[in-house]
């Protein structure tokens, strides 16, 4: 079941209509202030959950009027946060594809937050990126391949997620290594170019986040 989240970060609205366009989505669940975006797109969510908090009136009063049992409150001080109950009540719908919106922008606590939420899906073999205007993030623990009529942007990122990856190899890049190693505390994975059409990426231990950037 493919599923889009929208949670409460900043959104490019004329990039998110476009991207949104493309795909075809089985469930959409709206966390929070995410609602603003899905009041002003003409989203009609599957589920709006969260504390609500942060959403604005106008978009708060229009969904609780023409939908009120898709709603779900949770008190302010909870565990979770409002993205992460909207994950896993996409996953327990029966989510195994997951696109988050949203979910960047000038908070960068909820930003690592979110990154994380990539690992929740991972451990639940859930495939799950979050997508902005100018990047995909991805997390990987074994191999994916990247398309270069597919590619969301320029440059390629591998970020050690875990403190070390080995036996890295990467296939069809501008820089191509085998067998290599990533630890945290360097940046010697940023900024790769794909250069065949189709390229690979490996890992046998450890995970790796996998950033496709466009300036």
């Amino acid at each position: 079941m493919n599923t889009l989240i929208v949670t409460g970060g900043s959104i490019d609205y004329k990039f998110a209509c476009e991207y949104l366009k493309k795909y075809t989505w089985d469930y959409v669940v709206c966390a929070d202030a995410g609602m603003k975006f899905c009041h002003t797109a003409g989203i009609q969510p599957d589920l709006i959950l969260g504390d609500f908090d942060s959403v604005d009136d106008a978009s708060y009063t229009y969904f609780k009027k023409t939908c009120p049992e898709r709603m779900e409150q949770f008190p302010t001080h909870k565990d979770e946060t409002d993205t992460e109950l909207a994950l896993l009540r996409a996953i327990a719908a029966g989510a195994d594809a997951v696109t988050m919106i949203g979910a960047t922008g000038t908070r960068i606590d909820h930003l690592l937050g979110n990154i994380q939420m990539l690992k929740l899906a991972l451990d639940r073999g859930v495939s799950c990126q979050i997508v902005d205007a100018h990047n995909r993030i991805r997390m990987v623990d074994g191999q994916i391949m990247l398309q270069k009529s597919d590619q969301f942007g320029k440059f390629v990122s591998l970020i050690p997620f875990t403190p070390e990856v080995t036996g890295i190899t990467l296939k069809g890049f501008a820089y191509e290594v085998e067998n290599f190693t990533l630890v945290s505390g360097i940046a010697r994975g940023v900024s790769n170019e794909l250069e065949a059409e189709t390229a690979s990426i490996t890992c046998q231990n450890g995970i790796l986040l996998v950033i496709e950037s466009r300036d």
